[in-house]
């Protein structure tokens, strides 16, 4: 199972985040579930993007991305200031994606969104 992450900043536009979803499922070839932070502001627009695509939608709390954030890729020193998390959007996959999932798409920018893809550990263990 793959889960797509997604994160955004303040300029997004609600059509930007079916772009930027597009464009991290043909990046990693596919996904089943798209996650964000649950209080996020642009939640909303995440879990229609996701709906409109035929995907699952999983909304993420803070404590649960906060524990997966030491298994982000990269950082972001804002988003850790503010919410004690290494990358809203890798976190949100790697939570998305479920226990022992790892990332298979570090964090990007894609326009005022950000995208991120983590596998679950049992499709990774069936494609050994």
């Amino acid at each position: 199972m793959i889960a797509i992450g997604i994160g955004a900043n303040s300029q997004a536009h609600k059509h930007d985040f079916a772009t930027a979803l597009a464009e991290a499922r043909e990046a990693v070839g596919g996904a089943d579930v798209v996650a964000t932070f649950d209080v996020a502001i642009f939640a909303h627009h995440v879990r229609d993007a996701a709906g409109e695509a035929g995907l699952d939608y999983r909304s993420v709390a803070l404590d649960a991305m906060r524990a997966r954030s030491g298994d982000c890729l990269t950082r972001s020193e804002r988003t850790l200031l503010l919410f004690g998390v290494a990358s809203i959007a890798e976190a949100a996959a790697l939570v998305g994606a479920g226990a022992g999932s790892q990332l298979i798409m570090a964090r990007r920018i894609a326009g005022n969104i950000t995208i991120a893809a983590a596998q679950s550990a049992d499709e990774r263990k069936g494609a050994e």
